[in-house]
């Protein structure tokens, strides 16, 4: 592709809805296709639509019959200087200022003001469209001479590009450019319509526009054939910005890649820097096409900081008939291209039921952690794929859609304002994401009575079909109370500002110890379900390694030192562990200042002992000689005689202050802290952020995913 950026033509259509006059802009396009490289002119020539003041001092290169040669340059009438034309008057006005200031003083003074704008009525809009027909050009002057045109400037029209309708949006007021371009004889051509607003002084730069679209797709995950859309291409003309577009080809094939390498630079130099612990995720997600893909990040705390910061490393094509050696590869080149050192890894939390992911990073003595959203993901879907609930789910879609789509919802809406129920939205759910199946049948309970006589209004639908009975509603009822703590678990979740693994012993126990314990007064179905989802949610955490890991987090964790979350034997099982190694953190770090005092210390002179040290030198230790296991003691102790720190508050940030009081155990928390709960960051754990980033997720196409999703998370680098 040429590395230098070729103008943009632009043609102007006039009011006329004449087909042979649409023609001319395609003729004038294909002028430029001419293999020309000078074109001599005989005058300089301003057509109607040009009406900018600055026009009096510039012209088109024209024949005698006042034909435009060419749009690609215009030529200063007062001193024939050739000036590259980029559609606005900026350009024609700086060259005014630097050359011709006192014409250009001149001119801006007879211009006149706003305030003296007389708007046209019909009647005389009418005449000037008249007038516009009758004359081609409205500055024409008798200058010749010749232009130059770069010869690697290559332009192409389409002669398939519709400029049907445009016209309608064209008045006296405001005629309506518009411009065609192709870089490449690969490229789509492009064409969007702006306004040529005579006081428009302003100059935005192409570059910025060009730019703003490309963050605009990567923020909001766009597709790149948006640019193409005709709503997209009227919207900037809407804003009235001169500006050139790029085409989908171009945006796939070298902004984002071009965008891509360089953020891929940025985050690889900044986790460079980073020497402390990390943790993983991999969540594995599939494609509207049926492709499944898995996206791994980092997280880590950046030294100083009280935050956790998290950067998405890479996207994989992930076909279901891999094994464990492939996978291996694939994790070991994924360490070796971003320089991770594998012993530096806490934990790796997985959003997958792949055993042969699963076993390739436990064969690399990694702790694997099941995700908590994908956990509670599979428990509820669990309950939802019973065959009793699954037909009832299909029914409750069927009368959702029925109700919104047709005209009882405004019933529905009037009766729940007579109730004063709340103003949720009762629509048909999302079933990847199982709040959105829960949201839908808690609405549903909430309007129960309300929808039993919409259903008995509506007409023309076979009511068998959609008639809920009291044993329907039962089951809802059930589904939605044995769920409701998932539901506060997800909630729980979203209001944390790092939601990390220290959270996971807490809300496990909470769960299955009381909210899933079967009540007397629980439905047999209710019963079973409680049953079945605590028994699932045991055995994801049921490995000893993982216990003992979250074990250690929680311990580390200021919020649950007082919490009944473990028995105590679970409880102590961590704190031999936590002891040894605290050990080795003292060891370690007790081993650096010295070896840099004996390279750094070189004694000059002499120096002359005191009275003091000449009596009681000997007597004085010269270190201190605490064994490593009585500080950490001390430090353990200190520890836990500190309050409790407040349920909403930050660990990271309280131990930030007790870096003081306890330095090496606050260290050993930040091995732990860094490995979050679930493989999505706070931003997309409500229901919400889930549906719209799975949803625009499953529909990038396979080639672009991992630069994609690589800028999406990775745009505030």
């Amino acid at each position: 592709m040429n590395s230098h950026r070729p103008p943009v033509l632009k043609a102007i259509i006039s009011t006329s809805k004449e087909p042979e006059e649409k023609n001319d802009v395609h003729l004038s396009l294909s002028k430029i296709m001419e293999e020309k490289h000078t074109y001599i002119y005989k005058k300089l020539v301003v057509p109607m639509s040009m009406r900018s003041i600055y026009w009096k001092f510039f012209g088109f290169p024209a024949t005698d019959d006042g034909d435009i040669l060419t749009r690609l340059k215009i030529v200063c009438i007062l001193c024939k200087t050739q000036i590259a034309y980029n559609r606005n008057t900026s350009n024609l006005r700086m060259h005014l200022q630097n050359k011709h200031s006192q014409e250009l003083m001149e001119l801006e003074s007879s211009k006149p003001s706003k305030k003296d704008y007389v708007a046209q009525d019909a009647k005389e809009k009418r005449a000037a469209k008249k007038l516009l027909k009758a004359t081609s050009h409205i500055y024409t002057t008798n200058i010749d001479g010749t232009v130059q045109i770069d010869s690697d400037l290559q332009f192409v029209t389409d002669p398939n590009v519709s400029l049907s309708n445009i016209e309608d949006d064209i008045n006296i007021d405001q005629p309506i450019k518009v411009t065609s371009k192709a870089e490449s004889s690969k490229d789509n051509q492009i064409a969007y319509v702006m306004t040529d607003d005579s006081n428009l002084q302003t100059s935005i730069d192409e570059k910025t526009v060009s730019d703003a679209i490309t963050e605009f797709i990567i923020i909001d995950m766009q597709l790149p054939e948006i640019v193409e859309g005709r709503g997209f291409q009227r919207l900037i003309a809407t804003l009235k910005s001169p500006c050139e577009i790029p085409s989908k080809h171009k945006l796939e094939e070298e902004i984002i890649p071009k965008v891509y390498d360089t953020f891929r630079e940025s985050v690889a130099t900044n986790l460079s820097c980073i020497n402390t612990e990390m943790g993983l995720t991999i969540e594995e997600w599939k494609s509207n096409s049926d492709e499944n893909f898995v996206t791994i990040s980092i997280y880590y705390q950046i030294p100083g900081e009280t935050t956790l910061d998290t950067k998405i490393l890479s996207t994989i094509h992930a076909p279901l008939d891999w094994g464990e050696h492939q996978w291996g590869s694939v994790i070991d080149n994924l360490l070796l291209d971003w320089d991770l050192r594998i012993e530096k890894i806490t934990a790796v939390v997985v959003a997958t039921a792949r055993s042969e992911i699963i076993n390739a990073l436990t064969s690399r003595s990694l702790t694997v952690i099941p995700c908590l959203l994908y956990t509670l993901q599979v428990c509820a879907q669990a309950c939802f794929d019973n065959p009793e609930v699954s037909a009832l789910l299909a029914k409750c879609r069927s009368i959702v859609g029925i109700i919104t789509g047709n005209g009882p919802a405004a019933t529905l809406i009037m009766q729940e304002q007579m109730m004063e129920l709340d103003e949720s939205v009762l629509m048909i759910d999302y079933p990847m994401v199982w709040m959105s199946t829960y949201g839908m049948l808690e609405q549903m309970v909430l309007k129960k009575n309300i929808i039993n006589t919409v259903i008995d209004s509506i007409e023309g639908v076979n009511h068998e079909c959609i008639e809920l009975n009291a044993d329907h509603w039962k089951m809802i009822e059930d589904i939605v109370a044995v769920l409701e703590p998932f539901k506060v678990t997800i909630m729980t979740l979203s209001e944390e500002k790092i939601p990390i693994i220290s959270l996971l012993k807490p809300l496990l126990w909470q769960l299955v110890s009381s909210h899933l314990k079967p009540k007397d007064s629980d439905s047999e179905l209710a019963r079973s379900f409680k049953e079945s989802l605590s028994d699932m949610l045991v055995e994801r955490y049921a490995d000893h390694s993982v216990t003992l890991l979250l074990q250690i987090a929680t311990s580390l964790d200021p919020r649950f030192k007082q919490l009944p979350y473990a028995t105590d034997e679970d409880k102590n099982m961590a704190s031999k562990p936590i002891k040894e190694m605290l050990v080795k953190v003292i060891e370690e770090e007790g081993c650096e200042p010295i070896e840099i005092k004996q390279e750094n210390e070189q004694p000059s002179k002499k120096i002359r002992l005191s009275g003091m040290e000449l009596l009681l030198g000997s007597l004085y230790p010269t270190k201190n000689s605490m064994p490593a296991e009585e500080k950490v003691d001390l430090e353990l102790v200190q520890y836990q005689s500190e309050p409790t720190a407040p349920l909403a508050f930050c660990p990271l940030q309280w131990w930030a202050k007790m870096s003081a009081k306890c330095p090496n155990l606050s260290k050993l928390a930040r091995r732990y802290n860094c490995v979050p709960a679930c493989c999505a960051p706070p931003s997309r754990i409500s229901p919400e952020a889930q549906i719209l980033y799975d949803t625009r997720r499953a529909a990038l196409p396979s080639h672009l995913v991992d630069k994609m999703l690589f800028l999406h998370g990775n745009h505030t680098v």
